[in-house]
Formats: C-alpha cells, structure tokens, sequence
C-alpha cells in the first residue's frame, strides 16, 4: 500500500513537470510566428502540418493567416484579427473574431526563436520568423 502511495505520488511530480509553464513577456511574442504544426499530443506525435503564421503586435492585436495549398479550396487565404494580451505569463487571446470569448494559452516550452504553446488540448510547435 505504501509503495503504491510512493508511486503514485511520483507520477504526479513527474506529469508536473512534463507540463510546465515557461512564462512569456509581450517583449518576447511580438512578431510573425510561423506554425509549423498541431497537435493534441505534448510530443507531437500526430501532428498535422500548418500553413499558418499569427502576428503578435505592440497594440494588442493579433493577426492569423492561413494559406491553404489545395487547389480545389475555396480560398487560398483566411485572415483574422484577434486582440490579446499578456497576464501572468500566458496569452489571453479572443477564441475567434469577433467574440468576446477569450481563451488562455501557455507556453509549455521555449527555446531561442522555436516554442510550443498550448492553447485549450491543442499544442502549437512554433518558430519565429
């Protein structure tokens, strides 16, 4: 019983910190990221490729652009613009144009000009363009 307590209490820690937060500045998101993929995995694994590209600006905006390389699509690109902020560390951002529903995303790692965010079950592998 003790040992299954011990072990339990291990696993916790260790799920801990598989899903630590990297706190993010408004001095480090600005600019263009590109998306390089989504995932509902931590690792990756499964991921879809992205064509996407989210423009953090100094006034609080955010811009989603989204190319699409099908040529039976009906649109090639799709463009958004969302408000933001930075609270904590985590960016509160509008779920979708329009709408007042925010929703908060978190660095789960950050490293140079490359970041994974996590956003809701979705996972964004990102690189700074």
């Amino acid at each position: 019983m003790q040992f299954n307590k011990l072990s339990a209490a291990a696993l916790l820690l260790i799920s801990c910190s598989v899903a630590a937060q990297v706190p993010l500045t408004k001095a480090e998101i600005l600019g263009t990221w590109q998306i390089d993929k989504e995932s509902n995995n931590s690792d990756g694994s499964k991921a879809r490729t992205s064509n996407t590209t989210w423009t953090f600006r100094d006034d609080g905006t955010l811009e989603g652009v989204m190319h699409d390389a099908d040529a039976h699509a009906r649109l090639e690109q799709m463009r958004a613009i969302l408000n933001y902020s930075v609270d904590g560390g985590k960016i509160v951002k509008q779920a979708a144009p329009g709408r007042s529903k925010m929703e908060t995303c978190e660095a789960v790692e950050k490293s140079g000009n490359n970041m994974v965010l996590k956003c809701q079950s979705l996972y964004f592998f990102m690189s700074k363009k």
